[in-house]
């Protein structure tokens, strides 16, 4: 059952990027962000309002990791919902696919552990993989430095979800799950509040209409409490490093939704980047005993 937790649970997380594209033209990036979170915390908050009596005020040793996973998640998730205003859901999504080579990365980085020589090469070839899509397999692109902005504003928000990763696993006395995605969509709204409103005051307003309506419902719902829910239920029931291995599936539904709702055509550039990026997500993620690198 567990495995079907995490296979719906990509559906979920594959086809969030593909309904902000969809309604990207009636739905701006700041408005979408700041009512995906108000409906996300008032979902959670008749399930999590006994919990947070007992857990707030947070504790000392608790308080920069929770203020830290609420910052890079709010940001994280900013970033995707602007990227798909520049670049295709197709694009986006493969590119979501490579944060287990991003994370590996974050952790050397971070928490200085060590990289082992296929990891190395995973995440080169990942970050290859970004480029030749970024640039659509052109050199002549690539020498005047013509990029997709959309493609590097997903590669940011990749970044930030896998600094918060790192965070989660290192943290101690952080939060049960419920409540900790309770105070980051709290944190969400409060962050985005104000650029939503220069937003509205400045370039566009959202349409009030079942789309979006129903759009948000799904970014708030279906790809932030359930799917969190049956992320956090699959860990516990097959653990990280298997539950992990299912990330590799959100590019799948991504394109896949993308091609069959938004018309979006998959084409030579995407293969031999979504190619490379899956070759450097299987290195990144490998458990072997070679040598490290410091």
């Amino acid at each position: 059952m567990a495995y079907i937790f995490l296979v719906f649970n990509m559906a979920l997380w594959g086809g969030a990027l593909v309904v902000a594209r969809g309604v990207h033209e009636i739905a701006p990036p700041m408005a979408l962000t700041f009512w995906r979170w108000v409906v996300t915390a008032l979902i959670l908050f008749p399930f999590v309002v006994r919990d947070l009596s007992k857990e707030l005020p947070l504790k000392k040793e608790a308080r920069y990791s929770v203020y830290w996973v609420c910052i890079t998640m709010s940001i994280g998730t900013t970033l995707s919902l602007v990227s798909v205003n520049y670049t295709s859901a197709i694009n986006a999504a493969v590119i979501n696919g490579t944060q287990p080579a991003v994370t590996a990365l974050a952790a050397f980085i971070v928490l200085r552990e060590r990289l082992t020589k296929l990891q190395l090469i995973g995440i080169m070839s990942a970050f290859l993989g970004i480029v030749v899509i970024g640039f659509q397999a052109n050199i002549n692109r690539l020498l005047q430095m013509d990029a997709n902005f959309g493609d590097f504003v997903m590669l940011g928000a990749v970044a930030c979800w896998s600094l918060y990763a790192v965070e989660v696993h290192r943290a101690k006395c952080l939060p049960s799950y419920g409540v900790l995605l309770f105070l980051t969509a709290c944190a969400g709204a409060i962050f985005g509040l104000p650029l939503y409103l220069i937003e509205e005051t400045f370039s566009r307003s959202i349409q009030l209409n079942s789309t979006t309506v129903l759009s948000v419902l799904y970014l708030g719902l279906g790809s932030t409490v359930i799917a969190v829910s049956l992320w956090n239920i699959s860990i516990r029931s097959v653990g990280v490093n298997r539950a992990a291995i299912f990330l590799n599936l959100i590019p799948v539904f991504g394109a896949c939704f993308a091609i069959v709702f938004l018309n979006e055509k998959m084409v030579f550039y995407h293969v031999i980047g979504s190619a490379m990026i899956i070759l450097g997500i299987l290195f990144a993620v490998k458990k072997v005993g070679e040598q490290s690198i410091s």
